[in-house]
C-alpha cells in the first residue's frame, strides 16, 4: 500500500477520540506530521493523543457543526494544510423505534446530525481552505460513506448527510480544478462500507453479520484514507468494501453542465 509523505505537514483530524479519527490520528503522527486532534470527547481524545509519538499531537475540544469554534481553533491552533474532516454521529436515536423514517422525526436531533455531519465538513473546509490556497497547496480528506453513493433504506437521513457530503467533496474539486494554474490544493473522500465504529450500534452491527456481511476493521479504513492522501486524485471517491481492493466511484453523468472555470488567481500569488 502506498503511504503519504508526511513529514513536515501540518494536519488537523476531526472525530478523533474513536473509530477511523483515532486510527489516523496515530498514523499520520506516526508518519512525521504534526497533529491538533479535535473531539468533544476530551477524556478518549486525550488518550488518543498520548499514544502518538511524543510531542506529535495536541488535543482541542471542538464542535465541529459551530463556526465560531472553528474560527477560534484557526486563530489558535492553524493554519493546516491537511485536514481530515472525519466526524459524524449516527442518526438511528432520531425518530422512535421501528417507526418509518421521517414519521416521528424529531427535529433538534435531526439538526444535531445535520450539524455534525454536514455543517462540520462544509465549515472545516472553508476554514483551512484559505491558507492552502494562500500558499498554493492542501489536502483535504472528508469521511463519507458507501451510504453517499447507493440508497439506504434503514436510514434515509444518514444517507441524506453522505450525499450532501459527497457532491459537497465533487462540486468543491471541480471549483479547484478551474481556479487557476498553480494551485496544488486537493479534496477528496472516503467511502467505507459497514465499519467497527460508535457509528454501527452492537445490535446493528449483529444484524449485518446474520445477512453474511463482513464489518469493515478501523485498520483497514484508515489504510485507504492514508492511500487517498498519498495519491491525491481531486474529487475522488475511494470506495471500501471486505473483499474488494481499493477503487475510485465511476459516476455516469446524463448531462455536462456549461460552467466556466473559475476566475484565475491573481498573478504572483504562486
Amino acid at each position: 500500500m502506498s503511504k503519504p509523505d508526511l513529514k513536515g505537514r501540518r494536519a488537523i483530524v476531526t472525530g478523533a477520540a474513536s473509530g477511523f479519527g483515532a486510527g489516523l490520528t496515530k498514523a499520520v503522527t506516526a508518519l512525521g506530521a504534526t497533529c491538533v486532534a479535535t473531539d468533544v470527547d476530551e477524556t478518549r481524545l486525550a488518550e488518543v493523543v498520548n499514544s502518538c509519538p511524543e510531542g506529535s499531537a495536541v488535543g482541542v475540544r471542538l464542535d465541529v457543526g459551530d463556526a465560531r469554534a472553528w474560527s477560534a481553533l484557526i486563530d489558535e491552533h492553524g493554519p493546516f494544510d491537511l485536514a481530515v474532516l472525519n466526524a459524524g454521529v449516527a442518526t438511528n436515536h432520531i425518530r422512535p423505534e421501528g417507526a418509518l423514517p421521517l414519521i416521528g422525526l424529531d427535529g433538534e436531533r435531526y439538526r444535531t446530525v445535520m450539524a455534525a455531519n454536514v455543517d462540520g465538513v462544509v465549515f472545516g473546509a472553508q476554514h483551512v481552505l484559505p491558507h492552502m490556497v494562500e500558499t498554493g497547496f492542501g489536502d483535504i480528506l472528508v469521511t463519507a460513506s458507501v451510504a453517499g453513493l447507493v440508497p439506504i433504506a434503514p436510514d434515509p437521513i444518514y444517507g441524506l448527510t453522505k450525499h450532501a457530503v459527497v457532491g459537497f467533496v465533487r462540486s468543491m474539486a471541480a471549483a479547484l480544478d478551474g481556479y487557476g494554474a498553480g494551485l496544488d490544493v486537493h479534496i477528496s473522500a472516503i467511502c467505507p462500507g459497514f465499519a467497527d465504529t460508535a457509528i454501527l450500534s452492537e445490535e446493528a452491527k449483529a444484524n449485518i453479520q446474520s445477512l453474511g456481511l463482513e464489518i469493515l476493521t478501523v485498520d483497514r479504513v484508515v489504510e485507504t484514507m492514508l492511500r487517498a492522501m498519498a495519491d491525491r486524485r481531486n474529487g475522488a471517491q475511494w470506495v471500501v468494501w471486505p473483499g474488494r481492493d481499493d477503487e475510485c466511484y465511476e459516476w455516469n453523468p446524463l448531462v455536462t453542465l456549461p460552467i466556466r472555470p473559475l476566475a484565475a488567481r491573481p498573478a504572483g500569488d504562486d
